[in-house]
C-alpha cells in the first residue's frame, strides 16, 4: 500500500446524501429499483470499509516508523558510547604515559640517620659508562678518582653546559658530567693498592646498576683470579697482572659490542706469560736506555 500521509481516524465521513454525490448515486441505481438513500448507504458502507483498511495500514506504518526511529536512536547512542569509550581509553593511556614521565623519588628509612663519614662517589661520566655497559677505567672508582669527582663538584670554574634529553624535554647539564677526567689513569698504570680498592667499588656499582648476574659473576671471578694470582709475588708480577687486566677488560667490552664475547672469568695463563715477557722486555729496555744516556753525553 502507498504511504498514508495522515491518520485515517481523523477523516470525516462525506455526506453521500448531498447533491455532490447525486451522479454517483445515479450510477449505482442504474435500472434497478434502488433508492437514493439505499445508494447513499452503500457509499457510506464502502467508505467505512476503506477507512478500516487504511486505519490498519496506518497502524502498521506508524509501528514501523516508531521501530525505525528507535533503531536509529539506538545505533546513534551506540556510536556515541563507543566514541566516549575510546576517548576515555585514550585519556587513560595519556594519563599513564604522563605518570611514567613524572619524576620519581625513592623511599627512605625513617629511623636511619646520615652516616658519621661520607663516601665519595664516582663521576656521572663513569656511571653513564656503566649504564651503557661500556669500558671505563677503574681509576674512576678508586678513592683518588672519587675524591677528584668531589673536588670537581665543589669547583665553580667549569660553567660550561650542554644539552641532554630527559624524556621528551631538552635540559642543560654541566659538560663536566659527560667528559673524562684529565687526571684519569689507565688500569695498567695504577698502583696495586689502587687497583685492588677500585675493583671492589666497581663490582659494587655494577651490582647497584643491575648488570646481568651472569656478567657480574664473570667479572668477580676475573678480578679474584687477578689479585690472587701467584704472579703478583714475582718481580714485575703486579705490572704484568695490571697489564693483563687492562687488555682483557678492553677486549671483553669490545667483543660484547660485536656479540661474540668470551668468558672473562676464565683466566689465560698463556696470555699472562706473554704480557709478563712484554713487561720484562720493556723494563730491560728502559734500564739499558738509562745506562746508555750518561755515556752518550761524553
Amino acid at each position: 500500500m502507498a504511504h498514508i500521509a495522515s491518520d485515517p481516524a481523523l477523516d470525516i465521513e462525506p455526506d453521500f446524501v448531498s447533491a455532490t454525490f447525486e451522479g454517483i448515486r445515479n450510477r449505482i441505481i442504474g435500472n434497478t429499483q434502488t433508492t437514493h438513500d439505499e445508494a447513499a448507504n452503500e457509499l457510506i458502507t464502502g467508505w467505512w470499509q476503506d477507512r478500516d483498511i487504511c486505519l490498519a495500514a496506518w497502524t502498521v506504518q506508524e509501528n514501523e516508523a516508531t521501530w525505525l526511529a528507535a533503531e536509529a536512536t539506538h545505533i546513534e547512542q551506540e556510536h556515541i558510547d563507543q566514541e566516549c569509550l575510546l576517548a576515555e581509553q585514550e585519556a587513560e593511556i595519556e594519563c599513564k604515559e604522563m605518570e611514567k614521565k613524572k619524576p620519581k623519588i625513592n623511599d627512605f628509612k625513617v629511623g636511619t640517620s646520615v652516616s658519621d663519614t661520607l663516601t665519595h662517589h664516582p663521576s656521572q661520566y663513569a656511571i653513564h659508562k656503566l649504564k651503557s655497559f661500556e669500558y671505563i677505567e677503574l681509576w674512576y672508582f678508586s678513592p683518588d678518582g672519587c675524591k677528584d669527582t668531589a673536588n670537581e663538584a665543589k669547583s665553580s670554574v667549569d660553567s660550561t653546559f650542554g644539552f641532554t634529553k630527559v624524556d621528551d624535554f631538552i635540559a642543560l647539564k654541566a659538560v663536566a658530567a659527560f667528559k673524562p677526567s684529565r687526571k684519569a689513569i689507565q688500569d695498567h698504570s695504577l698502583e696495586w693498592r689502587q687497583f685492588n680498592m677500585a675493583k671492589n667499588s666497581f663490582l659494587l656499582y655494577i651490582n647497584k646498576l643491575k648488570w646481568p648476574e651472569k656478567h657480574q659473576c664473570a667479572l668477580t671471578m676475573f678480578f679474584m683470579n687477578v689479585v690472587s694470582h701467584p704472579q703478583c709475588s714475582e718481580p714485575f708480577g703486579e705490572q704484568a697482572l695490571l697489564l693483563y687486566a687492562t687488555c682483557v677488560c678492553r677486549d671483553w667490552h669490545d667483543t660484547l659490542t660485536l656479540d661474540n664475547a668470551f668468558n672473562i672469568g676464565i683466566f689465560s695463563s698463556t696470555l699472562l706469560k706473554n704480557l709478563a715477557e712484554e713487561v720484562w722486555n720493556k723494563t730491560c729496555l728502559e734500564s739499558l736506555t738509562e745506562v746508555h744516556y750518561p755515556f752518550s753525553e761524553h
